[in-house]
């Protein structure tokens, strides 16, 4: 039950929200949020379960917390913040690793057609050739950059051992110009 006026102007397009996380060819998207267009050409944005409207996204998510499951009276537990993987670790070792939740738009999976599900195959694919990509390229930088390391201890390692003889011909040069006075 979206807002159908704001301020007694109509609403006269009603779209789920952008996520400031989309990039280009991923749309990324809220559920909850909608991105409202009034007849006067302001946009704004509302709560999906009931009319509360505001120009910012991040009070439409603070306000959702009212449409929770969860009693009102009831107060949460304050503790140190872990993740799931590190919990795991503390109880039982086996279970170290961490799940991941499925994405919010794998629920709506059956309602898209099937070439909406080839394209986001083939995203997915994109975006798994783009990740190996990159891992591939920061696994080289960081051998570029043992090797790099590498060689600056050596070239250290030579200078130091460039100064000590210079030292050592320092002293020499000294008795020699005090041998010749």
């Amino acid at each position: 039950m979206t807002a159908t006026h704001v301020n007694g102007v109509a609403v006269i397009i009603d779209e789920p929200a952008p996520s400031p996380i989309s990039r280009p060819g991923v749309d990324v998207t809220f559920d909850q949020i909608r991105h409202l267009l009034l007849a006067d050409g302001a946009e704004t944005y509302g709560c999906l379960h009931c009319p509360y409207v505001s120009d910012s996204i991040s009070s439409v998510r603070g306000h959702l917390k009212a449409h929770s499951s969860k009693p009102k009276g009831q107060v949460r537990k304050a503790s140190k913040p872990a993740t799931p993987a590190v919990k795991a670790a503390q109880t039982n070792p086996a279970k170290a690793t961490p799940r991941r939740n499925p994405a919010p738009a794998a629920r709506d999976l059956s309602s898209l057609s099937l070439g909406e599900l080839v394209e986001r195959a083939q995203l997915t694919e994109q975006m798994r050739a783009q990740r190996d990509a990159a891992r591939e390229q920061a696994a080289q930088a960081y051998r570029s950059a043992d090797d790099w390391k590498q060689r600056a201890d050596d070239y250290r390692l030579r200078l130091e051992g460039m100064k000590g003889r210079a030292e050592a011909s320092d002293k020499k040069l000294a008795q020699i110009r005090a041998l010749v006075k």
